[in-house]
């Protein structure tokens, strides 16, 4: 009688152990991926808009005012970017760049915000803001122990 006592394979048991120890790296990895993936996010939104703000400044050079005088009302410019990433749509649109609301555009002021949406909608740092003085700022509730100083630079 011939036993074959070495065995191929892995046992169920052995298994199961792999499985648990790839669960409990990927709970700690899996947050951390996130959170790096929402900092990129800001950090591409944050470019985004002071290429819109060196746009208006280079506007306001060539025409001594934020607004454009053609037509019956002045009106301000078309952004340049209106979406972050640029170019995105749909669902993979981050953040919408647009001219604030309040305060009001005037030919010597313009404040810019960045609304996050999608995947970004519950980020812990709310609205971006950006104004004509380049003071940098937040709108909304900040989470997270995040700071305006820290959303604008993490």
């Amino acid at each position: 009688m011939i036993t074959r006592n070495n065995r191929m394979g892995f046992t169920l048991i052995e298994l199961m152990i792999v499985v648990a120890i790839i669960s409990i790296i990927s709970a700690f990895a899996y947050p951390s991926y996130r959170e790096n993936i929402r900092r990129g996010n800001r950090a591409d939104v944050r470019a985004l808009m002071l290429e819109n703000a060196q746009f208006m400044e280079r506007f306001f050079t060539e025409n001594n005012s934020y607004l454009q005088t053609a037509g019956a009302a002045p009106t301000p410019p078309v952004l340049p970017n209106t979406v972050s990433p640029r170019g995105a749509t749909g669902t993979r649109v981050n953040y919408n760049i647009a001219f604030r609301a309040v305060p009001a555009r005037t030919a010597t002021t313009f404040a810019i915000e960045a609304v996050p949406v999608n995947g970004m909608a519950s980020d812990a740092c709310a609205t971006l803001t950006y104004n004509h003085l380049g003071q940098r700022g937040t709108e909304g509730t900040l989470t997270g122990g995040m700071t305006t100083d820290t959303c604008w630079s993490k």
